[in-house]
C-alpha cells in the first residue's frame, strides 16, 4: 500500500520484546513524514525531526534527551530508532560528585606522596652533604657507604666515596713525604752537628780540622742534593716547559747518559749495553728526558752486583704511535709488595736504604718527567734476577 510496515511474525515480537526492554522506542514513517507504525515511547518525539538519511540527532524532551537515528528505506519511508541519554546523564552526574568527592583526597594522597618520595629519593644527596660538612683532614676516612641503584645518585655517591678514597691516600703520601723529608734533612744535620761538637771538644791538630771540614763538605752537599732534588720535584709537578720540546735522535741522548754515568759503572766493573737504531726520533725536553734516563740507569748500577750487565734498548714498533726506554739490570730485583712504592718519594728498599748512595727521589723526579711527557714509566722484577724499567712516550707531543 506504498508505505512501509513491521511483519507480524514471531521473530519481530522476540526482538520488538528485545528493544523494548532495553528502553530503545522504534517508529516507521512514510514518505512524507507522517507516522505509520511503531513501539516503544515514540509517542514523546517530535514528529518534525528533519529526515537525513543515516544520520544521528539529539532530540530534547520532556523526559530528557534522546539520541536519534534515521534511515530511508526505499522511496517508501523512513525508520527512525531513538534511546534516552538519560541513564548517561545520570553516569556523568554521579560521576562528577564522586569527583568532586575522591578528587582532593586523590591530590592530597598524591602530593603526600610525592613529598615522601622526593625526600626518599633525595636523601643520599641530603647524606652527602651532611658528609661533606663534617669532613676535615682528620676525618677523611668517613665513607657514605650507601646500596644504591646503578643510577645518576648511585654514580654520585660511589664518585664521592672515590673522591674521598684519593683524598685520604693524598694525605697520607704528603705526611709520608713530610715525615721522610724531615728525616732525610736531618741526617746530615744532625751528622754536621755531631762533628762539630766532637771537633770542638778539644784542641785538635789542623789535620783533623781539615778532616772534620771534608765531612761537613760531604754533610752540605748530600743536603744541598736532596733539596735540590725536592725542588725538581716542585717545578716539575706545577709547571713543566713544554715550549722547550724539540725533536732529538735517542741514540744521542743514551750516549750522553753513558758518558756521564761511566764512571759510576766502571767502579763496580758494570758492563753496559746498548741497543738502540741511530734513527729513532724522540719528541720532547732533552735535558729533561736525559735526567730521566740517568736516574734510572743510575738505580740499576746501585743494585746491581760486581760484574753485572746493565742493558739500555730504545724501539718504536712494540706500539703503534708510541716509543719505548728499556732499562735492564740483573741485580737484586724488587719484592712485589715493594714495586708499588719505588716511585714514592724518599722511598728505598729497607735492607739496602743504609748500604746505597742517594736521597730516594730519583725515580719519583723520573716519574714526573715522563708524566709531564704524557707518558708512563713501569717496572716488572723478579727477586734475585733482575729488574726491567720501561718509558713509554708518545712518538708526537703537542707544545703548549
Amino acid at each position: 500500500q506504498d508505505y512501509p510496515l513491521f511483519r507480524k511474525t514471531v521473530e519481530m515480537e522476540s526482538l520488538t520484546n528485545r528493544l523494548l526492554a532495553e528502553g530503545f522506542a522504534v517508529r516507521l514513517m512514510d514518505s512524507s513524514g507522517d507516522i505509520v507504525e511503531g513501539f516503544g515511547p515514540f509517542g514523546i518525539l517530535k514528529a518534525s525531526i528533519e529526515l537525513s538519511d543515516r544520520q544521528f540527532a539529539s532530540v530534547s524532551t520532556s523526559v530528557g534527551v534522546w539520541r536519534i537515528f534515521t534511515l530511508q528505506i526505499g522511496q517508501w519511508g523512513w525508520i527512525q530508532v531513538g534511546e534516552s541519554l538519560s541513564s548517561v546523564r545520570v553516569a556523568l552526574f554521579r560521576l562528577s560528585r564522586l569527583m568532586m568527592l575522591i578528587g582532593p583526597t586523590i591530590i592530597i594522597l598524591a602530593v603526600l606522596g610525592g613529598f615522601y618520595m622526593a625526600k626518599k629519593s633525595l636523601e643520599p644527596v641530603e647524606r652527602i652533604t651532611l658528609l661533606a660538612e663534617e669532613i676535615s683532614v682528620e676525618k677523611l676516612d668517613r665513607r657514605l657507604n650507601l646500596t644504591l641503584p646503578n643510577d645518576e645518585l648511585g654514580h654520585l655517591a660511589s664518585t664521592f666515596d672515590g673522591m674521598l678514597a684519593r683524598l685520604e691516600e693524598s694525605v697520607k703520601k704528603q705526611r709520608q713525604f713530610t715525615s721522610d723529608a724531615a728525616h732525610e734533612l736531618r741526617t746530615p744535620l744532625t751528622a754536621i752537628r755531631s762533628i762539630v761538637d766532637v771537633t770542638l771538644h778539644r784542641d785538635r791538630e789542623s789535620d783533623e780540622y781539615v778532616n772534620a771540614l771534608v765531612q761537613i763538605e760531604n754533610e752540605i752537599v748530600r743536603l744541598a742534593s736532596i733539596i735540590d732534588d725536592l725542588l725538581i720535584i716542585t717545578r716539575l709537578e706545577n709547571s713543566f716547559p713544554k715550549g722547550d720540546f724539540d725533536v732529538f735522535p735517542a741514540s744521542v741522548m743514551i750516549d750522553d747518559v753513558l758518558d756521564t754515568i761511566k764512571v759510576l759503572a766502571e767502579e763496580k766493573n758494570i758492563e753496559i749495553v746498548k741497543d738502540c737504531p741511530d734513527d729513532l726520533k724522540i719528541t720532547g725536553n732533552r735535558k729533561h728526558l736525559s735526567r730521566a734516563l740517568f736516574n734510572l740507569v743510575d738505580n740499576a748500577i746501585k743494585y746491581t752486583p760486581n760484574g753485572g750487565i746493565v742493558r739500555i734498548a730504545a724501539a718504536s714498533n712494540h706500539s703503534p704511535g708510541k716509543i719505548e726506554i728499556i732499562v735492564e739490570d740483573n741485580g737484586i730485583g724488587i719484592q712485589f709488595e715493594e714495586i708499588d712504592r719505588i716511585f714514592d718519594r724518599f722511598y728505598r728498599v729497607d735492607k739496602a736504604r743504609s748500604q746505597t748512595r742517594g736521597t730516594g727521589l730519583g725515580l719519583s723526579i723520573a716519574r714526573e718527567i715522563v708524566k709531564a711527557h704524557e707518558g708512563l714509566i713501569s717496572v716488572e722484577s723478579t727477586p734475585g734476577e733482575g729488574s726491567t724499567f720501561k718509558i713509554t712516550l708518545p712518538s708526537k707531543i703537542k707544545k703548549l
